[in-house]
């Protein structure tokens, strides 16, 4: 083989090794080329649902456990000196009646003492008044209406107020409370059932006013006479719990 045929066969296969690069190069590109998956479009379904506002007003009555007792005397004289001294003895009889009690608190108060005149026969006298409050508080409801008949008549005027509460009021509140979410959980499965919903979800929850209403005898009862014509309240009143909430509830 000449040197000319020999140059002609190299330059021959350098232009095929070329193509075979050049294919090479394409095949290859189409091979590892990424393609980017579809994209998949998630349908939203909007539920099926129904908002609802409730609102809930839960009320107990309970028995009373304690009352607090504010009983008030007054007394008047010409001398101021006598007229202290009569309140002073008048306390001391209402506390030696009061000390065989079991009481759990017993204190006086709103002590004041103040001039005033009166005419006597067209002439004009000036007294002193002294008035006086006690206040204790009992757990022996049935015995109350003796109690007060009793210091009525050691020198007592008038009942000034008759508070009856109970012991733990954080515990009555926390039962009328759930009673009020039970009534809220019940009233929303009753309205998702009449509409067709399969249940119901509370959303929202604003709890309300939370108050507590003890029976307070406001009305004075004043000594009139013998202790068998004496008013006295007697136990039959109720405290009062009330709760009030409301809730945003989705039936679906």
């Amino acid at each position: 083989m000449n040197r000319n045929a020999g140059l002609f066969l190299v330059f021959l296969a350098l232009i095929l090794l070329s193509v075979l690069v050049i294919n090479g190069l394409y095949f290859n590109t189409n091979d590892d080329q990424v393609v980017a998956p579809e994209e998949v479009v998630e349908e939203r379904v909007e539920e099926d649902y129904i908002t609802t506002n409730l609102s809930i007003s839960q009320q107990k009555e309970f028995d009373p456990e304690i009352v607090d007792v504010v009983l008030g005397f007054e007394n008047e004289a010409q001398e101021q000196a006598e007229a202290v001294r009569e309140n002073n003895e008048i306390v001391s009889a209402l506390m030696a009646i009061l000390e065989d009690e079991d009481l759990e608190s017993l204190e006086t108060q709103h002590f004041r003492v103040y001039p005033f005149t009166r005419y006597e026969d067209e002439e004009r006298i000036t007294y002193y008044r002294v008035s006086n409050q006690l206040k204790f508080r009992t757990e022996d409801l049935e015995e109350l209406p003796v109690l007060l008949g009793q210091l009525l008549e050691a020198g007592a005027n008038r009942v000034v107020n008759l508070d009856y509460g109970l012991r733990n009021n954080e515990a009555a509140l926390d039962e009328v409370t759930a009673m009020a979410l039970d009534s809220l959980k019940s009233k929303s499965a009753f309205i998702a059932q009449n509409l067709d919903k399969a249940d119901y979800r509370i959303t929202k929850l604003n709890m309300g006013r939370q108050d507590i209403y003890g029976a307070d005898m406001l009305q004075s009862v004043r000594r009139s006479g013998a202790a068998e014509s004496m008013a006295v309240p007697v136990q039959e009143e109720k405290v009062n719990i009330s709760v009030s909430l409301s809730a945003e509830v989705e039936l679906y």
